[in-house]
């Protein structure tokens, strides 16, 4: 396996983790498992329309790929609990 790939994963877990340490400040109620995946991805999309534009307030990248992580993530539960309801 090429070892860029550990790198990029690495980069990736620590830009989510970040953001997700930095949104427990912003949003105490941690109810991102309720969003619905499109709007996390509508979210997601924004950070990085904003990126693109140049906007600079937010790590747009990050947050877009939290958003994504978010999205991957309850995909994922949902198949687990498939035939479990």
């Amino acid at each position: 396996m090429n070892p860029i790939y550990h790198k990029l994963a690495q980069i990736a877990y620590d830009a989510v983790l970040q953001t997700m340490q930095e949104g427990e400040q912003t949003h105490p109620d941690d109810d991102w498992q309720e969003v619905d995946v499109y709007e996390h991805a509508s979210h997601a999309w924004q950070h990085i329309n904003d990126y693109y534009i140049g906007d600079t307030t937010e790590e747009h990248i990050a947050h877009a790929l939290t958003r994504c992580a978010m999205i991957k993530y309850l995909e994922e539960e949902q198949d687990a609990n498939k035939g479990t309801d």
